[in-house]
């Protein structure tokens, strides 16, 4: 497929990074000279300099004959621009990444199908969805939810009070229990590896798990932990994310957020109905302390600041409190941060791109989502006719290496399969892949 990207940020190449993999046909686009010199030494696509907003340059970069368009740079309007001169040379499908509300609400003059746009993607949206996934599995560094939770792909972290240090995954449990569970991939140190029975857990690992919703908690005794429940919650920044989810989460639990700046802090109090507001700089200890960090059963940096966000978490952390989340959009940061002690990050790029792709593997791909820190993609397929997949044992069916079947969805019954399940038509699989394996993948099943 050839597809253009606006924009060559941190956004734009992630995905160009991610699609290049999987041999599509890539051009981007940026007026950020460096930014092009990057992605031309670090990528293989076409890298075109100048403003997307140009109809000389969308024509110079081939937009007449790409298939699809991804406006992913960090100016609303220049995606917006974009995707109208896109739909009016006829590219089938255009996804914009819009922060500005006015552009994507229901009450909006302009409508999506006026400015050309089939998918709007709006980043910090998607960052407060998954902290709030995350804010209900306490213990979990992540999660993912298929077939509206039915199917759960749960993220941790191993400590030093795992059970089952150093022991092969074939001998965790009963047959009985690993039969409703999988260790679907695992990070060990900077590799992502998808694990068979032979390999084994080790301290700091962070391991994937797949699990109906029901093994849950059976997931988080074999790994030594336990699922807290959250009743009081400190948000440090309060700029959209923080926003945002103190008013998604204000109505369920007792949510302080924490602002430095007086008379934002101000407007915020304004704005939500029963957050209590408070200015303080989230370095100093003694000030949240003071505010009722003590107090808090989770902690949640959203600041613009990698850096405070990630300091803050750590002092509370220091200060006992069960969970803490900081939002990270360095990517090189993203691999350090589960070792010095972080519960869980968010990073706008990854939720983004995440929508994205999901977006992009239509068809006989129902869904797919990417994971924090480690080279993998977990994709739901739908089997659409009987074909090459079905009516063998799975052993049998060849995968490419680097994925496997973690969870089949058959009418309303979840099951995680074994090598001598088979699937049928009508079937929903969900597929942990690694990059070099998702095109592979793809052809298997579309």
């Amino acid at each position: 497929m050839k597809i253009a990207i606006i924009g060559a940020g941190e956004v734009g190449f992630y995905l160009a990074q991610r699609l290049s993999l999987e041999k599509h046909d890539l051009v981007i686009i940026d007026n950020d000279p460096e930014k092009c010199a990057h992605a031309q030494e670090a990528l293989d696509v076409s890298v075109i300099e100048g403003s997307a907003s140009s109809q000389s340059v969308l024509k110079d970069a081939g937009l007449e004959s790409a298939d699809m368009l991804i406006a992913a740079s960090g100016v609303d309007e220049i995606n917006l621009i974009a995707c109208m001169i896109a739909s009016k040379m006829g590219v089938r499908r255009k996804i914009a990444r819009v922060r500005n509300p006015d552009y994507y609400e229901k009450s909006s003059i302009l409508k999506p199908e006026d400015l050309g746009v089939d998918l709007f993607i709006h980043p910090e949206e998607e960052v407060i969805e998954e902290i709030t996934r995350l804010l209900m599995r306490a213990s979990a560094s992540e999660v993912i939810e298929f077939e509206n939770g039915k199917v759960l792909v749960v993220g941790l972290k191993l400590d030093g009070q795992c059970p089952n240090l150093n022991k092969p995954l074939k001998e965790i449990g009963r047959e009985e229990e690993r039969r409703n569970i999988r260790v679907v991939a695992m990070l060990k140190g900077e590799k992502t590896i998808i694990p068979t029975g032979e390999d084994y857990f080790s301290k700091n690992d962070q391991i994937f798990v797949v699990a109906k919703r029901e093994g849950l908690p059976h997931v988080l005794s074999l790994t030594g932990k336990t699922d807290q429940k959250l009743d009081k919650i400190m948000i440090l920044g309060g700029g959209k994310i923080g926003r945002g989810l103190a008013a998604k989460l204000e109505e369920q639990i007792e949510v302080t957020l924490i602002e430095s700046n007086k008379e934002k802090s101000v407007r915020i109090a304004s704005q939500l109905r029963r957050t209590a507001v408070y200015q303080a700089d989230g370095t100093e200890i003694d000030t949240l302390a003071r505010e009722g960090l003590l107090n808090m059963d989770a902690f949640i940096a959203v600041t613009g600041d990698d850096e405070n966000n990630i300091l803050s978490c750590l002092l509370a952390k220091h200060l006992g409190i069960h969970k803490t989340i900081a939002l990270v959009n360095k990517p090189t940061y993203l691999p350090l941060l589960p070792v010095i002690g972080i519960d869980s990050t968010v990073n706008v790029r990854l939720s983004t791109a995440s929508a994205i792709l999901r977006f992009i593997r239509r068809g006989a791909i129902l869904s797919a989502a990417t994971f924090h820190g480690i080279d993998a993609e977990a994709i739901e397929f739908e089997v659409m006719k009987s074909n090459k997949v079905t009516g063998k044992p799975i052993k049998d069916l060849g995968l490419p290496k680097g994925s496997l079947i973690a969870a089949v969805v058959r009418k309303e019954e979840v099951f995680i399969p074994h090598g001598r399940s088979s699937l049928e038509l009508g079937d929903k699989v969900i597929v942990i892949a690694l990059p070099k394996a998702i095109s592979a993948i793809e052809k298997r099943f579309s």
